[in-house]
């Protein structure tokens, strides 16, 4: 598929331990969505799941029968009492706001309802219990004054990085509810690059043609693996952020090997084995200084998860509003992610044979074609980012 994947922070609730079954079930859900996404999208995306996640989390506590059905099952939620099933995203918000000196993470996350409708009060204090997400109304009808409502609130949460996110044409006479969701994170390398190491290098791309790309070099003490699996061999390294909550987790196929075949390796149980069986070691790394953007629609993906109750007419939202004319129009979602020689910055089984990790004499690390990587969460191992590069992504524009 000819696409950028950047599954930019996704949060996968799971308890402390990678291997328990919560994680595993969440980071199915990172699978799952993986695969909808590149079905409906063959172009270059950038996508984030844990946005989808709080937006999907956001409608399924206020939504009944069959519309709330289809969420959980989407979701992997297990049958527990109402709220229950986020509270580990509660306290994942309550750790991230304690050390915030050492990153920035900000959440824009908002369901937008049409002016006229009544919000119940128990639904407003849940969102802002467990999502932390604001609840606002809006009149559609006057859809540039309201785009531009949107747009300046995004970017007043984003540090400025995503602009314009809506316009007027975007919203009609029967738009109702609108969830928007945005996602800014930066933080610096624990082990930072020299800037005058960087340099331009020859980037394959799919095709086999070569473009000139910024480099950055280090040679750095950090987790290393390399792996053989179904007849795939390919290096994944682990890039630590300052305070060590968070971690860039790289996956590079070997340079004869078709980046397709390694996106068929993406599984709960692959992932989840990637960030145990690594180990410490020194590694010589070249890896590409860049930054993408991009706006989404999730609807159609939603779909091919059967998440379809929500977007008609007549759905069941009754834990929102009592109208029954209130039904989801648009989820949308806009990400900016950049990697550099300070850091990086984001604004969003069974079945397969167990990987053999094999020490090598020499360990050199280089990106200079289409690669895999994941953003994790330390202390949990949950998955935050995943993206798979594509044979546009030497062409995407470098700082």
């Amino acid at each position: 598929m000819d696409k950028i994947l950047l599954w930019s922070l996704l949060l996968t609730f799971s308890g402390s331990r990678a291997s328990s079954p919560l994680a595993q079930r969440n980071t199915e859900f990172v699978v799952d969505l993986y695969q909808a996404v590149g079905l409906s999208h063959k172009n270059n995306i950038i996508i984030s799941p844990l946005g989808t996640t709080l937006a999907l989390g956001m409608i399924q506590l206020g939504a009944k029968g069959k519309a709330q059905q289809q969420i959980r099952q989407t979701l992997k939620i297990q049958e527990t009492s109402t709220g229950e099933e986020f509270s580990e995203l509660k306290s994942f918000f309550s750790a991230i706001s304690e050390k915030k000196q050492e990153f920035t993470f900000n959440l824009a996350n908002a369901l937008y309802l049409q002016e006229g409708f009544t919000v119940k009060e128990q639904y407003l204090h849940g969102n802002e219990e467990f999502f932390q997400s604001a609840i606002k109304l809006v009149d559609f009808q006057d859809a540039k004054a309201c785009a531009e409502t949107i747009s300046t609130w995004v970017e007043s949460k984003t540090d400025g990085k995503i602009k314009d996110m809506f316009s007027g044409e975007e919203f009609g006479p029967l738009t109702r509810l609108v969830l928007v969701n945005a996602i800014y994170f930066k933080g610096d390398w624990k082990q930072k690059f020299n800037k005058e190491d960087t340099q331009l290098m020859n980037f394959t791309l799919k095709d086999g043609t070569a473009v000139k790309i910024p480099m950055m070099k280090a040679l750095l003490r950090t987790k290393y693996g390399y792996f053989s699996e179904s007849s795939i061999n390919y290096q994944v390294l682990e890039l630590p952020y300052k305070g060590d909550e968070f971690s860039l987790i790289i996956i590079l196929p070997a340079e004869h090997m078709n980046i397709e075949e390694m996106e068929k390796l993406i599984t709960a149980h692959q992932i989840l084995q990637w960030f145990s069986e690594m180990q410490e070691q020194e590694v010589e790394i070249s890896l590409p200084r860049f930054k993408v953007e991009q706006k989404l629609d999730f609807k159609e993906a939603l779909y091919s998860l059967n998440i379809t109750e929500i977007f008609s007419g007549g759905c069941d939202l009754s834990g929102i509003t009592d109208s029954s004319e209130v039904y989801v129009s648009r989820v949308m979602q806009q990400v900016f992610f950049e990697i550099n020689e300070e850091g990086s910055e984001v604004a969003t089984s069974t079945g397969i044979n167990t990987p053999v990790i094999m020490n090598l004499s020499r360990n050199q690390f280089i990106a200079n074609h289409p690669f895999l990587f994941i953003m994790k969460h330390n202390p949990t191992d949950n998955t935050l980012l995943i993206s798979v590069s594509s044979p546009e992504f030497g062409k995407m524009p470098c700082t």
